[in-house]
Parts: C-alpha cells; structure tokens; sequence
C-alpha cells in the first residue's frame, strides 16, 4: 500500500492502470466504506421524521457526509433555512481547495464536467490520483455518488422497520461518520505528504498546528462558525508542507 501511495505521491501513473474495470475495482474499497454511513444519515432521517423523497433529494443536491449529519440536528430543532444554508456553507468550505486542485482532471465536456464537479467528495478525492483521465474521475465519482444515495434510501427504509427501542436516545449514532472522516483525512496526509521521509517532520508539524488551530478557533467562534476560518488557515499551513 505504501508503494501505491508513494507513486501516486510522485506523479506516476495511477496503479491499476486506466480501464473501466481497473477504475472500479480500485473504487470499490470506498464506495463499500460509504454503505454504512449513508444508510445510518438514512435512519437517522427517517428517525426526524423525514420523507424518503426528503433523504434522497438531501443526498442528490447535497452531496457532503458531514453537512447533511449536521443538517439533522438543526432541522430538529426548528432552526431557519439561512441558519442550515450558512451551516451547510461553512462545512462544505473545505471542498473550494480540493474543487480547485483536482480541476484538470475533470472532463472537458461542460454538462459532463458540472456533473462531475457536483460529486466531488472526500472519498471519491481519496481515491483519485493526480494523472486520472477524465473518464477515469468521471467512473470513480459516479460510483461513490451513487452508491451514497442508494446506500441512504435503504437505510431510510430500514429505518422505518426498526422498532425505536433499538436506537436508545443515548447512543452517538452519528461517531461513525466522524471516523470515518477522520480516517480519509489521515489517509490524504498519508498520501499526498508523507511519501518522503525527509518530509515527515514538516508533516506532522503542520498537522498539528492545523489541528490546535482549529481547536482554538472552535473556542472563540465556537462549533458551526470555526469552520471557514479553520479550513483557510489549514489549507494554507498544509500547503506550505507540500513540497
């Protein structure tokens, strides 16, 4: 796996070469990782007593793990269509930088390059690598966008045949998909900076100072603000890392 990365890292070309098949079988992985997570935001909706026609439409226009999750909450209790706009806003900020730094990879047709640009998320970025053709980025996001929005209609309809004692009002259901965010995070700084070791001081440097940043911002701008502000600094900080 390391070699993967390291040559993905290094400009070579994309381990599994540029086929159809060899494009799906090196998504597979992550569109499998979204399957749970998509299908807990679908019990989770249905739990707030949202329609299934509500959590595919979330899932086909919004397409964020983390600004849906925190779209539940505020839809609960009562908050205005600004407030969860401005939410939803500040959380997606962080796809501006990856948005702009995977660009020349997007198809060259314009309905084709919109559509893909739409599904941009962490896990379909995780996978790419920086030589993808058009075609190959266009399967990858395909893949991991659809299978999200299917994944999230099951979980809604599980979610209607689950009696509510299985899911005690105590129990984080949303941790998962902290997690797993958390993972892809690791796995880019893996990927993207750590493929050489005189690197790695810089590395974890950054991260950390991107890190306790992000928790200093969280106290003076508290949970739903921090997120623009955090984003910027962080980019900027671990860009400088980038050789």
């Amino acid at each position: 796996m390391s070699e993967v990365q390291s040559s993905a890292g290094d400009g070579a070309a994309p381990p599994y070469g540029s086929s159809k098949a060899a494009t799906l079988r090196r998504v597979a992985p992550a569109a499998i990782a979204v399957v749970p997570v998509s299908m807990l935001f679908g019990v989770l909706a249905v739990r707030a007593d949202w329609s299934l026609l509500e959590v595919v439409a979330i899932s086909l226009l919004g397409f964020s793990g983390s600004g849906q999750f925190a779209l539940l909450p505020l839809a609960e209790s009562g908050a205005g269509f600004f407030t969860m706009l401005l939410v939803t806003a500040s959380i997606n900020s962080r796809y501006l930088p990856i948005a702009y730094t995977s660009a020349a990879r997007l198809p060259s047709a314009a309905g084709k390059r919109a559509c893909v640009a739409h599904m941009l998320g962490d896990e379909a970025y995780a996978t790419e690598h920086e030589r993808d053709s058009g075609a190959c980025v266009w399967w990858i996001r395909v893949t991991i966008f659809t299978t999200w929005v299917l994944a999230g209609l099951l979980g809604a309809l599980l979610g209607r045949v689950i009696p509510s004692a299985w899911l005690g009002a105590d129990i984080n259901l949303g941790y998962p998909a902290s997690v797993v965010l958390m993972y892809l995070s690791a796995s880019q700084l893996r990927a993207r900076l750590w493929n050489k070791e005189q690197r790695r001081p810089a590395v974890l440097a950054a991260a950390a100072l991107s890190a306790g940043l992000a928790l200093l911002l969280i106290q003076l701008f508290g949970p739903v603000y921090f997120w623009i502000p955090s984003i910027l600094l962080a980019t900027v900080i671990l860009g400088r890392a980038w050789p």
